[in-house]
């Protein structure tokens, strides 16, 4: 670890281990967030919230002394918050930044940061973090001679009362559906409980109490000991759905009735036509208001095939995006007035331009995530229309997954990167399409190998009698990883791809520079 912990500022947010973060640090990167806020931010407030993790008071306590002392005013809920309820906070204080003290889906022993501007822009590399970053290093800011102020705020009826509305979910309006909602003591339990509950569905809660010791497995949805139990006792309960959701609450693993994931782009697929009719009565007031209809979705490059086809026939356009929360937003901010709506992650994060105020959509529309909103809507498609679940469950047994799995290395070296080339040339023999960036230009920062598989998606496309799909990346939230996901048309394919890569990840394992 260098002095100043520098490799904590990651591609989308701030992370690192909590043991890492003594107190002078700490404070240290507090000033550097200070002298951001007023120096490049331009502003004035700030708001400020926090997830269940046993580090994140102390964090809090520092953030909120340096900022005050600074002059800045800070709305804070000193209680466990959701991120998704801390962008709400945010969507009612547009001339605010905001700091959510978060690590999301890691594990207890790590801190972290995820930041916006005024007008809830993402803060990431090239957006303002690498200015933190140079702030932090520089460590020359000097407090203000007036100090701000501290406003508690907890919006957690409120936010509850928005997604309701916009969902469509009214009291009771769900009543005779049973879910099972898995929270791995993460800390968006109360919200998507008491709607759920004042909806009138019933609702089983499993571990809903915020506990930053996460003693139930690592808050993350997709390590299989962390909800094996759930998925255990949502397949032999009598549960119509499952849900499973992440540490900080802005994943949602969505489970059918015998405890397998309904894949987040078939979860997306049934959601469409209800996205639709969201923006149908809003058109008159927007900026796409001239334009015809043409309605377009992103999907991450892990999307499933079929799913991406599945989504393309409810009458909207397919476009593959990069993974990262903070571009994610930004790209469907960028291309809202060509009808970017929402976006889905393989990760089962949901994103969509949110209403600023729903009694008149005039005001204008926010990039962001609210898992809550999401989860009520699910719940509400699948009172409605349980036979479109169905069929999705079934196109998910037309094809076969081996989900994300990772090579972890020794440090960041230029092996990470060789690993991913030599997979690259091994699968191009193989006769594999390389994608590596967007439609409009931008960079994928992933590989997308496809063979028998289009480049893109449409209404009208059809899979071939054998496909398989490869992605590759390096992740951005975490130190000196690899990852690959593969999906293909048979089992037996499937495991030749998959077991064709660890054959060259086996190589880097055995000279001793990483492990699984």
């Amino acid at each position: 670890m260098d002095e100043l912990n520098l490799i904590m500022f990651k591609t989308y947010d701030i992370r690192t281990k909590a043991e890492a973060m003594d107190e002078k640090r700490t404070n240290r990167l507090m000033r550097a967030l200070a002298r951001y806020m007023l120096d490049i931010a331009k502003t004035k407030t700030v708001v400020i919230a926090r997830d269940a993790r046993l580090s994140a008071p102390a964090f809090m306590e520092a953030a909120i002394d340096v900022f005050t002392n600074s002059g800045l005013d800070v709305i804070a809920d000193p209680l466990q918050s959701s991120t998704c309820l801390f962008y709400f906070t945010c969507l009612q204080h547009l001339d605010a930044a905001g700091v959510m003290i978060t690590a999301s889906h890691n594990p207890e022993s790590y801190i972290g940061i995820k930041l916006v501007a005024p007008g809830m822009k993402p803060v990431a590399m090239g957006s303002g973090l690498e200015a933190i970053k140079k702030n932090y290093e520089e460590d020359a800011f000097t407090p203000s001679c007036s100090k701000g102020r501290l406003v508690l705020a907890c919006m957690r009826d409120s936010y509850i009362a928005y997604s309701m509305q916009l969902a469509g979910v009214k009291r009771n309006s769900l009543k005779g559906l049973s879910v099972c909602a898995e929270f791995l003591s993460g800390s968006g339990g109360y919200e998507v409980v008491a709607a759920l509950q004042e909806a009138g569905a019933d609702i089983c809660a499993r571990h809903f109490i915020p506990d930053g010791r996460f003693l139930y497995g690592d808050p993350n949805p997709i390590v299989e000991a962390s909800i094996a139990p759930v998925r255990h006792m949502i397949g032999n309960g009598a549960f119509n759905l499952g849900f499973c959701f992440d540490g900080d609450g802005d994943r949602m693993d969505v489970m059918s009735s015998d405890g397998n994931q309904i894949a987040p782009g078939f979860n997306m697929a049934v959601l469409v036509p209800y996205i639709l009719d969201l923006y149908g009565s809003a058109r008159s007031g927007t900026c796409f208001s001239e334009k015809a209809w043409n309605p377009q979705f992103y999907t991450d490059v892990k999307s499933i095939p079929s799913a991406l086809i599945a989504i393309a026939q409810r009458g909207v356009g397919v476009n593959i995006i990069r993974n990262g929360h903070s571009f994610i937003k930004t790209k469907l901010k960028e291309h809202f007035s060509d009808q970017f709506l929402a976006a889905v992650e393989e990760t089962a994060h949901y994103y969509m331009n949110y209403p600023v105020d729903i009694h008149d959509m005039s005001k204008g529309f926010i990039a962001t995530e609210n898992t809550l909103f999401f989860a009520l809507l699910t719940c509400r498609a699948f009172l409605e229309h349980p036979k479109e679940y169905e069929k999705a469950m079934q196109l998910q047994k037309s094809f076969f997954r081996e989900r994300e799995w990772s090579l972890y290395f020794e440090n960041v070296s230029d092996k990470m990167q060789e690993v991913l080339d030599d997979v690259e040339a091994a699968m191009v023999q193989r006769g594999a399409k390389i994608i590596k960036t967007m439609r409009d230009g931008a960079d994928l920062d992933a590989v997308l190998m496809r063979f028998g598989l289009p480049e893109t998606f449409d209404a009208c496309s059809k899979l071939s009698y054998e496909w398989w799909q490869i992605v590759q990346r390096i992740s951005r939230s975490e130190d000196a990883i690899t990852r690959w996901e593969v999906v293909a048309s048979s089992a037996e394919k499937c495991k030749e791809i998959n077991d064709a890569i660890r054959e060259i990840a086996d190589t880097y394992i055995a000279s001793g520079c990483a492990h699984y």
